[in-house]
Protein backbone atom coordinates (compact mmCIF):
# COMPACT_ATOMS: atom_id res chain seq x y z
CA UNK A 1 0.00 0.00 0.00
CA UNK A 2 2.82 2.39 0.90
CA UNK A 3 4.50 1.62 -2.43
CA UNK A 4 1.26 2.29 -4.29
CA UNK A 5 0.92 5.66 -2.55
CA UNK A 6 4.48 6.57 -3.56
CA UNK A 7 3.76 5.63 -7.18
CA UNK A 8 0.58 7.69 -7.17
CA UNK A 9 2.46 10.65 -5.70
CA UNK A 10 5.22 10.30 -8.30
CA UNK A 11 2.65 10.15 -11.10
CA UNK A 12 1.07 13.28 -9.71
CA UNK A 13 4.40 15.10 -9.75
CA UNK A 14 5.05 14.05 -13.37
CA UNK A 15 1.55 15.08 -14.43
CA UNK A 16 1.92 18.43 -12.68
CA UNK A 17 5.26 19.04 -14.44
CA UNK A 18 3.78 18.17 -17.85
CA UNK A 19 0.81 20.48 -17.28
CA UNK A 20 3.16 23.28 -16.23
CA UNK A 21 5.28 22.75 -19.35
CA UNK A 22 2.20 22.74 -21.57
CA UNK A 23 1.02 26.04 -20.07
CA UNK A 24 4.40 27.78 -20.41
CA UNK A 25 5.13 30.03 -23.43
CA UNK A 26 6.33 28.25 -26.60
CA UNK A 27 10.04 27.61 -26.89
CA UNK A 28 11.43 29.57 -29.82
CA UNK A 29 13.20 27.19 -32.21
CA UNK A 30 15.49 28.92 -34.70
CA UNK A 31 16.58 27.37 -38.00
CA UNK A 32 19.51 28.48 -40.14
CA UNK A 33 18.58 29.91 -43.55
CA UNK A 34 19.57 27.01 -45.78
CA UNK A 35 16.26 27.00 -47.65
CA UNK A 36 13.40 29.40 -48.30
CA UNK A 37 11.15 30.25 -45.31
CA UNK A 38 8.28 28.34 -46.93
CA UNK A 39 10.30 25.15 -47.46
CA UNK A 40 11.84 25.49 -43.99
CA UNK A 41 8.37 25.70 -42.44
CA UNK A 42 7.12 22.72 -44.49
CA UNK A 43 10.02 20.59 -43.26
CA UNK A 44 10.33 21.76 -39.66
CA UNK A 45 6.80 22.43 -38.40
CA UNK A 46 5.83 18.72 -38.43
CA UNK A 47 9.04 17.92 -36.51
CA UNK A 48 8.30 20.58 -33.91
CA UNK A 49 4.70 19.42 -33.59
CA UNK A 50 5.97 15.89 -32.96
CA UNK A 51 8.42 17.14 -30.32
CA UNK A 52 5.57 18.95 -28.63
CA UNK A 53 3.42 15.82 -28.50
CA UNK A 54 6.26 13.74 -27.06
CA UNK A 55 7.63 16.23 -24.52
CA UNK A 56 4.51 18.17 -23.52
CA UNK A 57 6.30 21.37 -24.51
CA UNK A 58 5.24 23.76 -27.25
CA UNK A 59 7.55 25.13 -29.93
CA UNK A 60 7.51 28.10 -32.29
CA UNK A 61 9.58 28.07 -35.48
CA UNK A 62 11.39 31.35 -36.09
CA UNK A 63 14.14 32.60 -38.38
CA UNK A 64 15.42 35.89 -39.71
CA UNK A 65 14.78 37.08 -43.24
CA UNK A 66 18.40 36.18 -44.05
CA UNK A 67 21.31 34.37 -42.44
CA UNK A 68 22.79 37.56 -40.98
CA UNK A 69 19.55 38.37 -39.19
CA UNK A 70 19.19 34.81 -37.91
CA UNK A 71 22.76 34.90 -36.57
CA UNK A 72 22.08 38.26 -34.92
CA UNK A 73 18.96 36.85 -33.28
CA UNK A 74 21.04 33.95 -31.97
CA UNK A 75 23.68 36.37 -30.70
CA UNK A 76 21.00 38.27 -28.78
CA UNK A 77 19.72 35.04 -27.26
CA UNK A 78 16.30 35.28 -28.91
CA UNK A 79 16.16 31.55 -29.58
CA UNK A 80 15.71 28.89 -26.93
CA UNK A 81 16.99 26.30 -29.39
CA UNK A 82 18.67 26.67 -32.78
CA UNK A 83 19.49 24.33 -35.66
CA UNK A 84 22.79 25.72 -36.95
CA UNK A 85 26.57 25.44 -37.00
CA UNK A 86 27.23 29.18 -37.05
CA UNK A 87 27.40 29.20 -33.24
CA UNK A 88 30.92 27.76 -33.61
CA UNK A 89 32.16 31.07 -34.98
CA UNK A 90 34.26 32.83 -32.35
CA UNK A 91 31.69 35.64 -32.05
CA UNK A 92 28.97 33.24 -30.85
CA UNK A 93 30.90 30.27 -29.46
CA UNK A 94 30.47 29.25 -25.83
CA UNK A 95 26.89 30.31 -25.11
CA UNK A 96 24.51 27.78 -26.62
CA UNK A 97 25.39 24.13 -26.01
CA UNK A 98 25.13 21.20 -28.42
CA UNK A 99 22.47 18.61 -27.55
CA UNK A 100 22.02 16.73 -30.85
CA UNK A 101 23.06 16.70 -34.49
CA UNK A 102 21.34 15.86 -37.74
CA UNK A 103 22.06 12.26 -38.68
CA UNK A 104 24.84 9.82 -37.86
CA UNK A 105 26.44 10.20 -41.28
CA UNK A 106 28.79 13.18 -41.72
CA UNK A 107 28.41 15.54 -44.66
CA UNK A 108 30.93 17.25 -46.92
CA UNK A 109 31.49 20.65 -48.41
CA UNK A 110 31.16 20.36 -52.19
CA UNK A 111 31.95 22.51 -55.21
CA UNK A 112 29.86 21.25 -58.12
CA UNK A 113 29.01 22.13 -61.70
CA UNK A 114 26.17 20.97 -63.96
CA UNK A 115 26.86 17.52 -65.35
CA UNK A 116 27.29 18.88 -68.89
CA UNK A 117 29.64 21.72 -67.86
CA UNK A 118 32.98 21.90 -69.73
CA UNK A 119 34.72 22.78 -66.44
CA UNK A 120 36.69 19.76 -65.21
CA UNK A 121 38.86 21.04 -62.34
CA UNK A 122 39.03 23.63 -59.55
CA UNK A 123 41.74 25.51 -61.42
CA UNK A 124 39.33 26.12 -64.31
CA UNK A 125 37.11 28.09 -61.91
CA UNK A 126 39.66 30.91 -61.87
CA UNK A 127 37.72 34.04 -62.82
CA UNK A 128 34.46 32.08 -63.02
CA UNK A 129 31.25 32.71 -61.06
CA UNK A 130 30.75 30.50 -57.99
CA UNK A 131 27.39 30.66 -56.20
CA UNK A 132 27.35 30.65 -52.40
CA UNK A 133 24.42 30.95 -49.98
CA UNK A 134 26.24 33.62 -47.96
CA UNK A 135 29.64 34.47 -46.52
CA UNK A 136 28.37 33.06 -43.19
CA UNK A 137 27.90 29.48 -44.41
CA UNK A 138 30.30 26.80 -43.18
CA UNK A 139 30.22 23.83 -45.58
CA UNK A 140 28.89 26.02 -48.38
CA UNK A 141 31.36 28.90 -47.99
CA UNK A 142 34.16 28.62 -45.42
CA UNK A 143 35.25 25.10 -46.40
CA UNK A 144 35.11 25.66 -50.20
CA UNK A 145 36.83 29.06 -49.90
CA UNK A 146 39.79 27.46 -48.10
CA UNK A 147 39.99 24.80 -50.85
CA UNK A 148 39.88 27.40 -53.64
CA UNK A 149 42.51 29.55 -51.93
CA UNK A 150 44.81 26.54 -51.55
CA UNK A 151 44.30 25.79 -55.28
CA UNK A 152 45.23 29.38 -56.13
CA UNK A 153 41.79 30.13 -57.56
CA UNK A 154 40.26 33.61 -57.48
CA UNK A 155 36.62 33.27 -58.39
CA UNK A 156 33.76 35.76 -58.65
CA UNK A 157 31.42 35.31 -55.71
CA UNK A 158 27.66 35.16 -56.35
CA UNK A 159 25.58 35.24 -53.17
CA UNK A 160 22.10 33.73 -53.31
CA UNK A 161 20.78 33.97 -49.73
CA UNK A 162 20.49 30.23 -49.05
CA UNK A 163 21.70 26.90 -50.43
CA UNK A 164 18.57 26.29 -52.50
CA UNK A 165 19.06 29.68 -54.12
CA UNK A 166 22.73 29.01 -54.82
CA UNK A 167 21.95 25.78 -56.65
CA UNK A 168 19.17 27.50 -58.56
CA UNK A 169 21.69 30.11 -59.77
CA UNK A 170 23.75 27.38 -61.43
CA UNK A 171 20.71 25.65 -62.94
CA UNK A 172 19.60 29.00 -64.38
CA UNK A 173 23.05 29.63 -65.88
CA UNK A 174 23.72 32.65 -63.64
CA UNK A 175 26.76 30.97 -62.05
CA UNK A 176 29.30 28.45 -63.31
CA UNK A 177 29.58 26.40 -60.11
CA UNK A 178 27.99 26.12 -56.70
CA UNK A 179 29.41 25.66 -53.21
CA UNK A 180 27.01 23.61 -51.12
CA UNK A 181 26.82 20.80 -48.57
CA UNK A 182 26.61 17.30 -49.97
CA UNK A 183 23.24 16.40 -48.46
CA UNK A 184 21.55 19.54 -49.73
CA UNK A 185 22.99 18.91 -53.20
CA UNK A 186 21.68 15.34 -53.29
CA UNK A 187 18.21 16.37 -52.11
CA UNK A 188 17.98 19.30 -54.54
CA UNK A 189 19.13 17.17 -57.48
CA UNK A 190 16.54 14.51 -56.68
CA UNK A 191 13.71 16.99 -56.11
CA UNK A 192 14.47 19.07 -59.24
CA UNK A 193 15.58 16.13 -61.40
CA UNK A 194 18.89 17.77 -62.31
CA UNK A 195 22.43 16.40 -62.28
CA UNK A 196 25.66 17.86 -60.95
CA UNK A 197 29.30 16.79 -61.11
CA UNK A 198 31.58 17.35 -58.13
CA UNK A 199 34.88 19.18 -58.65
CA UNK A 200 35.76 19.11 -54.96
CA UNK A 201 34.61 17.16 -51.91
CA UNK A 202 35.93 18.11 -48.46
CA UNK A 203 36.76 15.93 -45.50
CA UNK A 204 33.65 14.84 -43.57
CA UNK A 205 32.06 17.09 -40.96
CA UNK A 206 29.12 16.41 -38.72
CA UNK A 207 25.93 18.00 -39.97
CA UNK A 208 24.23 20.96 -38.29
CA UNK A 209 23.64 20.79 -34.54
CA UNK A 210 20.61 21.42 -32.38
CA UNK A 211 21.84 23.73 -29.65
CA UNK A 212 20.15 24.92 -26.46
CA UNK A 213 20.38 28.22 -24.61
CA UNK A 214 21.67 27.85 -21.01
CA UNK A 215 18.50 29.45 -19.62
CA UNK A 216 16.54 26.30 -20.48
CA UNK A 217 16.04 24.02 -17.45
CA UNK A 218 18.07 20.81 -17.69
CA UNK A 219 14.94 18.67 -17.46
CA UNK A 220 13.50 20.30 -20.56
CA UNK A 221 16.78 19.96 -22.44
CA UNK A 222 16.96 16.25 -21.57
CA UNK A 223 13.37 15.71 -22.68
CA UNK A 224 13.98 17.46 -26.02
CA UNK A 225 17.23 15.60 -26.62
CA UNK A 226 15.60 12.25 -25.85
CA UNK A 227 12.68 12.99 -28.19
CA UNK A 228 15.00 14.03 -31.03
CA UNK A 229 17.34 11.05 -30.71
CA UNK A 230 14.49 8.53 -30.48
CA UNK A 231 12.34 10.09 -33.21
CA UNK A 232 13.68 7.76 -35.91
CA UNK A 233 12.77 4.72 -33.77
CA UNK A 234 9.13 5.74 -33.39
CA UNK A 235 7.00 4.84 -36.45
CA UNK A 236 5.17 8.17 -36.34
CA UNK A 237 8.42 10.11 -35.91
CA UNK A 238 10.17 8.10 -38.63
CA UNK A 239 7.37 8.91 -41.09
CA UNK A 240 7.70 12.64 -40.37
CA UNK A 241 11.47 12.49 -40.83
CA UNK A 242 11.12 10.66 -44.14
CA UNK A 243 8.59 13.16 -45.49
CA UNK A 244 10.83 16.08 -44.47
CA UNK A 245 13.94 14.38 -45.94
CA UNK A 246 15.65 14.30 -42.54
CA UNK A 247 17.93 11.35 -41.68
CA UNK A 248 17.07 11.54 -37.98
CA UNK A 249 19.02 12.96 -35.06
CA UNK A 250 21.87 11.66 -32.92
CA UNK A 251 23.17 12.74 -29.52
CA UNK A 252 26.15 15.08 -29.89
CA UNK A 253 28.69 17.04 -27.86
CA UNK A 254 30.74 20.21 -28.26
CA UNK A 255 33.84 18.16 -29.17
CA UNK A 256 32.10 16.76 -32.25
CA UNK A 257 32.48 20.20 -33.85
CA UNK A 258 36.14 20.99 -33.14
CA UNK A 259 37.04 20.65 -36.84
CA UNK A 260 34.27 23.14 -37.67
CA UNK A 261 35.81 25.62 -35.25
CA UNK A 262 39.24 25.14 -36.87
CA UNK A 263 37.95 26.09 -40.31
CA UNK A 264 36.13 29.13 -38.97
CA UNK A 265 39.33 30.28 -37.24
CA UNK A 266 41.25 29.86 -40.51
CA UNK A 267 38.68 32.18 -42.06
CA UNK A 268 39.19 34.66 -39.22
CA UNK A 269 35.79 33.87 -37.69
Amino acid sequence: MARLRRLIALFGLVLTSCLAWAQSPPLVFGVLNQQSPQLTAERWNPVLQYLGEVTGLSFQLKMGSNVFETNAMMGRGEFDLVFTNHNFQKEFDGVYKVIARLGNKPVNGVIAVPEDSPIKSLQELNGKRVAYPSAEAFLAYAVPKVALAEAGVKETEVFAGNQEGAMAQVVAGLADAVAVNSRSLEQYAERRNVRFRNLYVSEPYFDLAVIAHPRLPKAKVRAIQHALVNMAHDPKGAAILAKSQFPGFAAATERDYDNVRRIYRKMGK
